[in-house]
């Protein structure tokens, strides 16, 4: 009798895809942006020696700022072929609001808040205040209205004729 081992594929013998240079940027911006968030975490108690992190300068403010929106833009432009995908090159009204409400204003709502939470110096907090209010309101524009994002305006224009002169080029990037 002649025993013979069967090869079944197991977690250790299937082979795995490395990572392309994309996903080590993508795994970077998410990597600073979960630092920074937890960065800005944490608790007093109530001794005499200061734990508090120094605000951010604006230079630091930029390069992550950017690269948050760097990787929310992935995720908006994933989201996007995959409703295109999933047969809605001419969707209804409610499937394209769904997708606004899903997909595409969670991502832009997490970089609001994440650049929010970065906390820079007084003398660019009130700036970066502004643009991010103003960030917040086209956004509500838009998840009352999704049709604002298939007219011939930028629904964020408003917001990248504050950020784009200051260095945030990546948030909004086409308006």
């Amino acid at each position: 009798m002649r025993d013979r081992l069967r090869l079944n594929r197991t977690c250790a013998t299937t082979p795995v895809p490395r990572p392309s240079r994309l996903t080590g940027v993508v795994a970077l911006a998410a990597t600073l942006a979960v630092g920074l968030v937890a960065a800005g975490c944490g608790s007093s108690s109530g001794g005499t020696a200061s734990t508090a992190t120094k605000p951010f300068t604006k230079a630091q403010v930029l390069a992550y700022g950017n690269a948050i929106c760097a990787q929310g833009n992935q995720k908006v432009a994933a989201a996007g072929k995959t409703f295109a995908a999933a047969g809605n090159h001419a969707p209804t009204h409610a499937q394209f609001t769904a997708y606004v409400n899903t997909a595409f204003a969670p991502v832009i709502q997490h970089q609001i808040n994440v650049i929010r939470a970065l906390g820079a110096r007084s003398a660019d907090q009130a700036t970066i205040t502004k643009m991010l209010d103003v960030a917040q309101t086209d956004l509500n524009h838009v998840k009352s209205n999704p049709a604002l994002l298939t007219g011939n305006s930028h629904p964020f224009a408003n917001f990248a004729k504050l950020a784009h002169p200051y260095g945030l080029t990546r948030c909004a990037a086409n308006a």
